[in-house]
């Protein structure tokens, strides 16, 4: 609780100048609101008195509070919105920032639809926190100006009133307790919901490509199930609060009202007295379900907003260099010394002793059964993991002593299945280059053959490409990965499996495109279609997380023992081999990888 109130006051303290006044002022307009059944008691009195004079003076004085607590108000919420307003933005962009930060690893293991919900709920949560603390702050004003005027009719009303607030205070922590573990429950079960519903949007296809309509909606239903105990459960938790506290407040009153009308029966106190007590305890009745509400909200939103401020605690496993190195010009050499690599606390290792140098200016080609770890080796130079033992250099510096976005800004990547922002078509390739012109956008499209499709559109390059890129084909999501890989202009490119979803015809224009642009860079290039690497300077095979051969294809084609030779086979002729001469090769584990 402590940690996540820091973190919520950290932001407000950025903008404490306007916090503290605020806060003076909502005292002072508490004071001013509270002061009512006083003048009541003052007028009272005064005609009960005969004083009819001063009746005017105290209408006076009652009309100018009241315009004075109006004006305060206004300014109060003026004041208030000036920390909420920005406050709110600076918590909302820093949690965004972080989840941006964090790690392949995070984003891969989180659900995108609970951890929209997270972000949601918790921008909700602070908006609610902010008000609610506000208002427990006038409440408790009001409380002290209650009992200091109780106190000055009689000892025992302001003793009553004080057992009063804190029996409830006791009952509603002791009930919001309950509370909270009811919200966190619920909040569970609604993550499932908005899981489900998240994954079948986004897989919407597949649903109906095996017309799983029903399937998925009974799912949903099922998962309802759950869901509709959790909230009976949340909902009911308030109603509990809400019959303790009234119970209490009550026979409060009850006690409060009969100590008063005895009193006043005996002469000890005024009819003005009972008047001020009568209006103070109408008020404040529901002052106790104010705070009550108050509280509620905080606790409701508590889980919320501590599961908000807990992205900001996640670890990023593969940080930056406290002390970063600098290259002054990249060349693009590349060096895998010893390198070893396993997800997370498997024992299973996805590398193992890879030793590789790749030239500047070299293409090498990637090939191996799928899972030998070729994607894990161009992950691991993208640092979106660290590898396990050993190191990557780049020109000569260990990849660990660059910062991350310096580091992948050298690196074009193709991947195998691209996704595109629900944008244009134009957004979409110069995403990798804020200032690149029509020109070059023109230019890299004609290069990726995708520059007569885009101008057969009646909206050419500001046609939208829907959510992840829906509205193209696999091969034209490819070719705009590719542009949009291209107008980047790195140092050092990566194909993954990048022409894998072409025709033959487009694939020879793109790796015509790929050959051409590859001059003067380093070229890594995954494939399982070896049409696509036979032109590479190097063939490097991987099986089980080793390299097992290196070459250039005519090298690797003689050897007809190996690996490369025999997956050569399998795609130009249909495997020659006999299953029991192949059995080494066939019974190597596969990483689902």
């Amino acid at each position: 609780m402590v940690k996540t109130l820091k973190t919520f006051y950290s932001f407000l303290a950025r903008y404490k100048g306007a916090f503290v006044l605020h806060l003076l002022v909502l005292v002072l307009v508490a004071i001013l609101e509270n002061l009512s059944p006083y003048i009541y008691k003052l007028l009272v009195d005064s005609v009960t008195e005969g004083k009819f004079q001063k009746v005017f003076s105290f209408l006076f004085i009652f009309i100018a509070l009241q315009i004075i607590a109006n004006l305060g108000n206004a300014l109060s919420h003026f004041l208030s919105d000036r920390v909420y307003i920005p406050s709110s933005s600076d918590a909302r962009i820093t949690v965004f920032r972080k989840i941006q930060e964090l790690d392949f690893s995070f984003h891969s293991d989180k659900h995108t639809g609970s951890l929209i919900s997270i972000f949601k709920r918790g921008d909700s949560a602070y908006e609610s926190f902010f008000d609610s603390f506000n208002e427990i702050l006038r409440i408790f004003v009001s409380l002290l100006v209650v009992l200091f005027f109780f106190g000055k009719v009689a000892f025992s009303i302001m003793s009553v009133m004080i057992i009063i607030f804190v029996v409830n205070t006791i009952l509603s922590l002791f009930l919001i307790r309950i509370n909270m573990k009811k919200r966190k429950n619920f909040n569970d079960a609604e993550d499932k919901i908005s899981g489900i519903i998240a994954d079948n949007l986004i897989n919407y296809e597949t649903v109906k490509f095996f017309a799983k309509e029903e399937k998925e909606e009974n799912r949903l239903r099922q998962e309802f199930v759950d869901w509709k105990a959790k909230l009976w459960g949340f909902a009911n938790s308030f109603r509990l609060m809400d019959i303790s506290i009234g119970t209490v407040s009550n026979i409060g009153m009850f006690i409060i009202f009969w100590i008063t009308i005895n009193k006043l029966v005996k002469g000890q106190v005024s009819v003005g007295d009972f008047v001020m007590v009568a209006g103070f305890m109408n008020g404040f009745y529901y002052v106790f379900f104010e705070l009550l509400w108050r509280l509620r909200n905080i606790a409701r939103y508590y889980v919320d907003i501590s599961n908000y401020f807990a992205i900001l605690d996640e670890e990023i496993k593969v940080q930056d260099p406290d002390k970063p190195e600098k290259l002054a010009e990249v060349k693009g050499n590349i060096d895998f010394y010893h390198v070893s690599f396993n997800y997370g606390n498997s024992q299973s290792p996805v590398l193992q002793d890879i030793n590789l140098s790749i030239k500047a200016g070299e293409s090498v080609a990637f090939v191996g059964r799928s899972g030998a770890g070729k994607t894990t080796l161009i992950k691991l130079l993208l640092r979106f993991y660290d590898v396990s033992g050993g190191e990557i250099l780049l020109d000569g510096v260990n990849i660990k002593n660059l910062p991350k976005s310096q580091l992948r800004s050298y690196i074009g990547v193709v991947p195998q299945e691209p996704i595109l922002f629900n944008n244009t078509i134009g957004y979409n390739i110069a995403y990798g280059s804020e200032r690149a012109t029509q020109r070059e956008i023109e230019e890299v499209t004609k290069m990726a053959n995708l520059h007569d499709f885009i101008e057969s559109l009646p909206e050419k390059y500001d046609t939208p490409v829907g959510e992840r890129g829906i509205k193209l084909s696999g091969g034209q999501k490819q070719r705009l990965a590719i542009a949009r890989m291209l107008l980047s202009d790195p140092k050092i490119i990566v194909f993954d499996e990048a022409t894998s979803n072409l025709d033959s015809e487009s694939e020879k224009l793109i790796q015509d495109a790929l050959w051409k642009v590859a001059q003067g860079r380093t070229v890594l290039i995954i494939a399982h279609r070896f049409s696509t690497v036979r032109r590479a300077d190097k063939i490097v095979v991987l099986e089980g997380g080793r390299i097992v051969q290196t070459g250039k294809h005519e090298e690797l084609i003689a050897d007809r023992d190996g690996l490369y030779n025999y997956l050569w086979n399998l795609q130009t002729k249909g495997g020659e081999r006999q299953i029991g001469e192949d059995e080494d090769f066939l019974s190597s584990p596969v990483s689902d990888r």
